[in-house]
């Protein structure tokens, strides 16, 4: 179930990051829980323009390594020790799909995906 919240205050938190400074957001925020072994929830869809909040809530830290390797929506361990958090606006239609090397792959352990729709 995805969380949809307006999480003031993110853009104060030093781990944000990541953000698309491209792409304008259209005001609504989905959270993306990193847990230990798994992403809740693990598939989502949104629309263009929404802003995915990926925040580390285990006790373990994290990545978000995209199947694109070249994306710059990557978050890498140092920037999502527990605690921590990364947004992205994700502007362009299509289906991304990432996972955390320290604890899966994109088939097994800790993977996702987020399909974004046209607004």
């Amino acid at each position: 179930m995805a969380l949809l919240t307006g999480v003031p205050g993110c853009l104060a938190l030093a781990a944000c990051g990541g953000d698309d400074d491209d792409t304008a957001s259209n005001g609504i925020t989905v959270e993306v829980l990193a847990l230990d072994d798994f992403m809740d929830p693990q598939d989502v869809t949104i629309t263009a323009g929404t802003e995915v909040v990926f925040r580390n809530v285990g006790v373990n830290p994290h990545n978000i390594i995209p199947e694109d390797r070249d994306a710059d929506w990557r978050v890498d361990v140092p920037d999502f020790e527990p605690g921590e958090a990364s947004t992205y606006v994700f502007g362009e239609p299509g289906l991304y799909r990432y996972y955390c090397s320290l604890h899966g792959t994109l088939t097994a352990g800790m993977f996702g995906s987020i399909t974004v729709t046209a607004a």
